[in-house]
C-alpha cells in the first residue's frame, strides 16, 4: 500500500521503520525543526531525521491548511495515512484523503485519556492497566471508530520510559493486524463506548511535588513525569530540586509517637538518601538533580546541600 506516515516522536521512528520494511511509504510528513538544548540549536524531529537517512520525501508544514502541501499530498495518491505521536490535528481534506482513510496508534484504551499524554496520565492516576488502541481518525479529538485495541499491564516499578517501550511493542503488533486486515478487506471498525477521559499534554507545574498527598500519588508522580518535565520540589528558599526516583513507604508515624509536617525530612539512610514526610506515609528520595547539575545520587546531594532532620522542603501549605 501506498501509506503517508505522520509523525514526530521518537517512539514513532519504530512505526515508520516497520513500515519502511513492509509497505511502500510515499511521504513523512512531521513537525518543523525547533529549539532544543535549551534553545541554542534548531534540530529537527526524530522521524525527518530517521526519514532522512531512508531517502524518503518529507514535509514538515507549519500549517496542514497550506494549499502546497495539501496539494502535494494529494498527488501522491496514497493508499492509507498513518498516525503515530505526531502533534497536530489534521483538517478533514487530509484525514479523507486516502483511498482507506487515515488511522492512529494511541497509547491508551480509548475512549480512556484522549490527548496529547497517555502514557504519562495513567501513571500519575496510579492505574494498572492501559493499553493501546488502533482507530480511524475524524474530525473529533481521538474519537473515531476503533479498529484494534489491545491491554498492556502496568507494573508498579514500570515509568514513562518503560512504559512507553512496552506500549510501542503492542502498538506495532497491532499495526501489522490492522494492515493485514485492510488488505483482505476485513476491517470491523466499532464505535467507542463507555466514559471518556483526557490526556492533556503536561506543563512544567504539573511535575509540582505537594507534600501533603500520599507517598503513594507522589510516586506515581515520578513515575509519570519521568521524561518530562520530571517531579520537582524545591529547598534552600526556592532552589529547584528533580525527585528522578524514590519509593514509597506506608510507615505509621502515628504508632511511633512522631511527628512531622508534610515535606519534612524527617530521616537520612547513609549512602541511600532521606525520607520526607508526605501527607500519609513517606518517601524514601534516592536519586535527584539540582538546578543546572547533573543527576546524582540523594546521598551525594546531602553532602554539599547541607539538608538535615527536621528541615522542610517544597512550598504547599500544610
Amino acid at each position: 500500500m501506498r501509506i503517508i506516515f505522520y509523525g514526530t516522536e521518537k517512539c514513532s521512528t519504530d512505526f515508520l521503520e516497520l513500515l519502511v520494511n513492509k509497505e511502500n511509504v510515499v511521504a513523512v510528513t512531521t513537525q518543523p525543526d525547533r529549539p532544543s538544548d535549551r534553545g541554542l540549536n534548531i534540530q529537527p524531529s526524530p522521524v525527518k531525521t530517521f526519514a532522512r537517512k531512508k531517502n524518503l520525501l518529507v514535509f514538515t508544514p507549519e500549517k496542514l491548511s497550506d494549499r502546497t502541501f495539501q496539494t502535494s499530498i494529494t498527488n501522491l495518491k496514497p493508499d492509507l495515512g498513518i498516525i503515530v505521536s505526531y502533534g497536530k490535528i489534521l483538517p478533514k481534506e487530509i484525514l479523507n484523503l486516502p483511498a482507506y482513510k487515515t488511522v492512529n496508534v494511541h497509547f491508551s484504551l480509548l475512549p480512556k485519556y484522549r490527548g496529547a499524554a497517555p502514557i504519562q496520565w495513567a501513571l500519575i492516576n496510579g492505574e494498572e492497566v492501559t493499553g493501546v488502541t488502533v482507530f480511524f481518525i475524524d474530525e473529533g479529538m481521538d474519537t473515531g471508530d476503533i479498529i484494534l485495541q489491545k491491554e498492556v499491564t502496568i507494573k508498579p516499578q514500570d515509568d514513562a520510559i518503560s512504559l512507553e517501550d512496552k506500549l510501542v511493542q503492542c502498538g506495532l503488533q497491532l499495526l501489522e493486524e490492522t494492515l493485514i486486515l485492510m488488505k483482505n478487506k476485513k476491517i470491523e471498525p466499532k464505535p467507542q463506548t463507555g466514559e471518556p477521559g483526557y490526556a492533556p499534554m503536561l506543563k512544567k507545574n504539573d511535575g509540582e511535588i505537594n507534600w501533603s498527598k500520599k507517598s503513594t500519588e507522589i510516586y506515581n508522580l515520578i513515575r509519570g513525569t519521568k521524561s518530562w518535565p520530571s517531579a520537582w520540589t524545591r529547598y534552600h528558599s526556592g532552589k529547584l530540586l528533580k525527585i528522578l526516583q524514590a519509593k514509597p513507604t506506608s510507615f505509621d508515624f502515628a504508632e511511633s509517637g512522631i511527628s512531622f509536617t508534610p515535606g519534612q525530612i524527617v530521616g537520612i539512610e547513609k549512602k541511600v538518601g532521606f525520607m520526607v514526610g508526605c501527607g500519609e506515609g513517606l518517601l524514601i528520595v534516592e536519586q535527584v538533580q539540582p538546578e543546572g547539575r547533573k543527576p546524582m545520587s540523594a546521598w551525594d546531594f546531602l553532602q554539599g546541600a547541607r539538608l538535615k532532620v527536621c528541615d522542610k522542603i517544597g512550598t504547599h501549605p500544610i
